[in-house]
C-alpha cells in the first residue's frame, strides 16, 4: 500500500520535474512513511532516482530498478516523472522499492494497492518462462503486463491503482481496480498530464488551480453523493473510475479511457427454494473465507476493525479460525462511546471473548473532534458527509498507535446482501410486484402498525427510488420539502443546478439487486471507500476491504437473488445463515442496525461555535449565509432534539473551503 504520483510535460517549458514531483509525491508521505523513489525519463534515457526518505540500503542493492541518481541532481531536461512513497507490507526488504522496473527497463511501474492472488499468477508466469527476483506483487503485475497487455487486470483480484511506463510504445499505462477502493485522479492541461493518488498532490503542485465544481457541490449537499461523476468537487481534477483503464500516448499527447469490467446482474425476482438457498449458503460461506484467507497474505501483522456488526464479526471469527494454528491474537480496534444508545462495545464484546482477540478501544469526544478537524477535512481532499467519518479516523489511529499496519474492515456487506433499512422498502415493492402478497403483509408488519408502518415505507421508496414517477419539474421542491437543510443553499444556486434531478432518477431501480448493483457500482460505496482508505492512509495504516473488492465473492452475490437476502423479515439472511456456527448467535439475530452511529448531536453541539466564523460571505454563492447566521443556533443545535447529521455537511464544506483556499 503506498501512494502514487507522476507528470508527462507536454510543451517545451524548462520547468524543474525534479522539483515538481518531489512536491506531490511528498504531499502524500502520509501514504507511505516507509521510504520514497522517483523515475526520471526522456525519449531515450530512464533514471531512478532517490531522495532525502529513500533508505541507504537499496542505492548499493544491485536490483535492476535501485536508484542510481539523488533526484536534486537531476536537471530540466527529462519529460517524464513517477514518484512512489512506500508503506512495506509484502516483501518488506529493499527488493520492494518502487518505481520498478521489468529487468530489460522497458515497463516501469508507480503502483498502490494489493494483487490478493499474486502467488498463483507468478506461479502461472513462471511456466510462461517468466523469473522473479523479488517476493512482491509489483513485479507480478509488471510482468503480467508484459505478457497480457492491457488486458492483464481481468486476473487480478485485489485493490489496485498503478500506471506503467512503456518505453518501447511511448505510452503510460493506467488502472484502477473493479469497484474503486484504491484512488486515482488526473489532470490534463495544455502544459502537462499529471496523475496522483489524492488531490491535494496535484492542488499543491500547483498544476491547477482549485476551484468549484458547481454540480459536484450541489450533488454533495442534495444527493449526499462525494466523487460522483468523473469531475469531483475541484474544478479540472477528474478521477479514473473503477473498472477503468487508461493509455496516455507520448507521441501525439492523447488520453483514452475505457471500462474494462462490468459487474454481472441477475436482477428479476425467484421464489425462494430451500434446495437452491442451502446451495448458496455453502457457496457464501467458502466464498467468504476464501476472501479472507487471501487477505491475510502479508509479512507484517493483520488486524481488524470491529464494530459489533455482523460483518465486522463475520471477518474477525474467520480470521481467528485460519489463524488458530499461529501463537497470537488478533488485534481488534473499535470506536466506543459513553452513551450506551449507540455503543456497540457489548456486541464486539462477545466476539473478543469467543476468539480471544487482543481488543482495543477508543472513546472520541467532541473536544478531540474540535482539536483534529482541520486534519479530518485536509486528510479527506473532499467534504465528507457526517461525524462517522471521524471514528473511522480514530480507529486507524488507533491501529497506528498499537503498531498494526494492516487492518480488515467489514465495508461492502451491506451493498452485497442488502443490510440496509431503504433496501427492504424496496423488496416490499419487488415483492407486491411479484403478487407475493403473504410475504409483503409480513414484512410491512415488521415496522410496526399501520399507518405508520405504511409511511415508513412510502418515504423510503420515494426517497431512494420512487421520485422518478413524479413529474420531473415537481422534485427539487419535494425535496426541497423532505429535506429542510436544502432551505440553507443560496436559492438561486438550488435553481441553477436542479437540472441535476433529472440524472438522480433517470434509470431508478427496481428490485433490490438492481439497487444494490447502483449501490456497488456508483458512488455510495465508492464515497465509502474513498473514506476509509482516506482516513487509513492518513495514519499509514492499509485498510483491506473482503467484502468490497473480492470478485468472485462480489459476483456470488449478484448472482444470489434478492429474496435470499431478506427473508423472515431479517435484512442480510443469507450472510446470517453462512455464518452460523462461526459468529456468535447473539449478533447473528441482531435486528437493531446501527452503521458507524456518533454522538452526532453533542459533537455537533461542541464544535459549533468553533466553526462559526467560517460561515462567510465567501461561501455566499453556495450557502445563504444571512439565513445561516440567522438561524445558526436552531440549525446546529435543534430544539426537537432530532439528528441534524446533515447539517455537518455545511461545517464540512465550509472548513474544507478554507483549507483548500477556494
Amino acid at each position: 500500500m503506498c501512494g502514487i504520483t507522476g507528470i508527462v510535460k507536454l510543451t517545451s517549458t524548462t520547468v524543474q520535474l525534479p522539483k515538481l514531483i518531489q512536491t506531490m509525491t511528498g504531499c502524500i508521505k502520509h501514504r507511505g512513511p516507509d521510504g520514497e523513489g522517483f523515475l526520471l525519463a526522456t525519449e531515450n534515457e530512464c533514471k531512478a532516482a532517490y531522495g532525502d526518505d529513500t533508505p541507504s540500503s537499496i542505492k548499493n542493492s544491485g536490483y535492476t530498478h535501485a536508484p542510481t541518481h539523488h533526484i536534486d541532481s537531476l536537471g530540466p531536461e527529462f519529460e517524464i516523472a513517477f514518484g512512489h512513497r512506500r508503506l512495506s507490507i509484502i516483501d518488506l526488504s529493499d527488493a520492494g522499492h518502487q518505481p520498478m522496473c521489468a529487468p530489460k527497463k522497458k515497463l516501469w511501474i508507480t503502483y498502490n494497492g494489493e494483487i490478493y492472488n499474486y502467488i498463483e499468477l507468478r506461479e502461472e508466469l513462471k511456466t510462461l518462462g517468466y523469473h522473479f527476483q523479488t517476493a512482491t506483487d509489483t513485479e507480478v503485475i509488471l510482468a503480467a503486463y508484459q505478457e497480457w497487455g492491457a488486458a492483464c487486470v481481468n486476473k487480478f483480484n485485489g485493490m489496485w491503482a498503478f500506471v506503467i511506463y512503456d518505453v518501447q510504445q511511448k505510452k503510460l499505462f493506467g488502472s484502477r481496480d473493479r469497484f474503486g477502493v484504491k484512488p486515482l485522479y488526473y489532470v490534463r492541461t495544455d502544459s502537462y498530464f499529471a496523475f496522483a493518488s489524492e488531490q491535494k498532490a496535484l492542488l499543491k503542485a500547483g498544476l491547477i488551480q482549485p476551484k468549484l465544481n458547481d454540480a459536484a457541490v450541489f450533488d454533495y449537499f442534495v444527493f449526499s453523493k462525494i466523487e460522483n461523476e468523473e469531475e469531483g468537487m475541484f474544478k479540472g481534477i477528474f478521477e479514473l473510475q473503477q473498472a477503468c483503464n487508461f493509455e496516455f500516448s507520448l507521441q501525439d499527447k492523447k488520453l483514452t479511457t475505457w471500462k474494462y469490467y462490468s459487474l454481472p446482474l441477475i436482477g428479476a425476482f425467484e421464489i425462494f427454494d430451500e434446495t437452491k438457498f442451502q446451495k448458496l449458503v455453502y457457496e457464501t460461506r467458502e466464498a467468504i473465507i476464501q476472501s479472507v484467507r487471501l487477505r491475510l497474505r502479508s509479512d507484517v501483522a493483520v488486524g481488524s476493525c470491529l464494530s459489533g456488526g455482523i460483518d465486522s464479526s463475520s471477518i474477525v471469527s474467520i480470521m481467528n479460525n485460519l489463524l488458530k494454528g499461529e501463537q497470537r491474537k488478533i488485534n481488534v480496534f473499535t470506536a466506543s462511546f459513553e452513551d450506551a444508545k449507540i455503543d456497540e462495545g457489548k456486541w464486539a464484546a462477545q466476539v473478543v471473548a469467543q476468539t480471544n482477540s487482543k481488543w482495543s478501544r477508543t472513546y472520541p469526544t467532541a473536544d478531540e473532534l474540535k482539536f483534529d478537524l482541520q486534519n479530518l477535512m485536509y486528510s479527506q481532499d473532499v467534504p465528507i458527509w457526517s461525524t462517522s467519518t471521524y471514528a473511522q479516523y480514530r480507529v486507524m489511529q488507533l491501529a497506528k498507535e498499537i503498531g498494526v499496519k494492516v487492518i480488515l474492515d467489514g465495508q461492502g456487506g451491506d451493498e452485497l446482501w442488502a443490510g440496509y433499512p431503504h433496501h427492504q422498502a424496496i423488496y416490499l415493492r419487488e415483492l407486491l410486484a411479484a403478487g407475493e402478497w403473504k410475504a409483503a403483509t409480513s414484512l410491512l408488519k415488521t415496522a410496526g402498525n399501520f399507518p405508520s408502518n405504511a409511511i415508513w415505507f412510502g418515504k423510503q421508496y420515494y426517497k431512494h427510488s420512487g421520485l422518478s414517477a413524479f413529474p420531473s419539474k415537481l422534485i427539487p421542491g419535494l425535496y426541497k420539502k423532505y429535506f429542510n437543510h436544502l432551505n440553507y443553499l443560496n436559492p438561486d444556486f438550488y435553481e441553477q443546478q436542479k437540472v441535476r434531478f433529472e440524472k438522480q432518477f433517470d434509470s431508478a431501480p427496481k428490485t433490490v439487486n438492481e439497487l444494490l448493483h447502483k449501490e456497488t457500482t456508483s458512488s455510495l460505496l465508492k464515497g465509502y471507500l474513498k473514506c476509509e482508505d482516506r482516513c487509513s492512509m492518513w495514519h499509514s495504516v492499509e485498510s483491506r476491504t473482503p467484502f468490497a473488492d473480492d470478485v468472485n465473492l462480489v459476483e456470488l452475490a449478484f448472482r444470489t437473488p434478492s429474496s435470499y437476502k431478506i427473508r423472515n423479515n431479517q435484512s442480510k439472511y443469507i450472510l446470517r445463515k453462512a455464518m452460523e456456527g462461526m459468529v456468535p448467535d447473539a449478533i447473528l439475530n441482531r435486528q437493531d442496525k446501527m452503521g458507524y452511529s456518533t454522538p452526532n448531536n453533542k459533537w455537533i453541539a461542541g464544535i459549533k461555535d468553533t466553526v462559526k466564523d467560517e460561515f462567510s460571505a465567501n461561501l455566499g454563492e453556495i450557502l445563504d449565509i444571512p439565513k445561516i447566521q440567522k438561524e445558526y443556533a436552531h440549525m446546529f443545535g435543534p430544539e426537537d432534539g432530532n439528528d441534524n447529521g446533515q447539517s455537518f455537511k455545511f461545517i464540512s464544506f465550509a472548513l474544507w473551503h478554507k483549507i483548500f483556499k477556494l
